[in-house]
């Protein structure tokens, strides 16, 4: 368990390490070629021993695949993780997958303390139906609109965030993108999540609304 800088879960958890997706702006790969936590990026790794860090008693939202995508989990690594966490229901899970079509989780803890969500960056990204908890658009590289999504009813929350980092060709998100997306979310009454990397664009507008996860969390 790692605390972390990401604004929208208190901590990160990674039981496997490693993505065979090839993103370029991929910052976690960036972080295993300067720390070498493997030695092949597209070659994931389970390390289930750091499953222990879920006895903590303290209610905890982890981001359990900030160095993976679930896409690639073997099934080991899936059924391990999923009797850990059946057993510490103290604590709410987020997973992210740039997959188009949600992963079965067990129906008594998909959406409740289990939350899986599709990591968008374009607008051809978003899935024909909807069957995540909620959207990551981050970063995002152009205007993505939600508001026509088949399955849109599924929908917890969006999380959006500009590109960081100095790669070459980094895209700088435009204020207009932000402000349909909102639309499309207050439209349909789903919360917006904004992250700090668009405070300067956004001004007064910027805004973090609560996140389904924390309704509820005891802390």
């Amino acid at each position: 368990m790692n605390k972390t800088k990401i604004e929208w879960c208190d901590a990160t958890l990674n039981p496997v390490v490693g993505c065979k997706r090839g993103c370029p702006y991929c910052y976690a790969k960036r972080l295993n070629d300067r720390f070498g936590f493997i030695k092949k990026w597209d070659e994931p790794q389970f390390f289930p021993e750091r499953l222990k860090a879920l006895e903590s008693k303290k209610p905890t939202v982890f981001f359990m695949d900030s160095m993976s995508d679930i896409e690639y989990w073997s099934d080991e690594a899936w059924k391990e993780t999923m009797v850990a966490i059946e057993k510490h229901w103290q604590h709410r899970y987020i997973f992210l997958t740039k997959y188009f079509v949600a992963f079965t989780i067990r129906p008594f803890l998909d959406g409740k303390i289990v939350f899986q969500g599709k990591s968008i960056t374009h607008q051809y990204e978003l899935p024909k139906f909807n069957t995540f908890d909620f959207f990551s658009i981050e970063p995002i590289l152009e205007s993505i609109r939600i508001i026509s999504l088949a399955g849109i009813e599924n929908l917890k929350a969006v999380i959006v965030g500009a590109e960081t980092g100095n790669r070459q060709g980094k895209v700088v998100p435009r204020k207009e993108w932000i402000d349909a997306l909102v639309k499309d979310c207050d439209e349909l009454h789903i919360p917006i999540f904004m992250k700090n990397s668009l405070k300067e664009l956004m001004g007064e507008e910027f805004r973090q609304d609560e996140l389904p996860w924390y309704k509820g969390l005891q802390k």
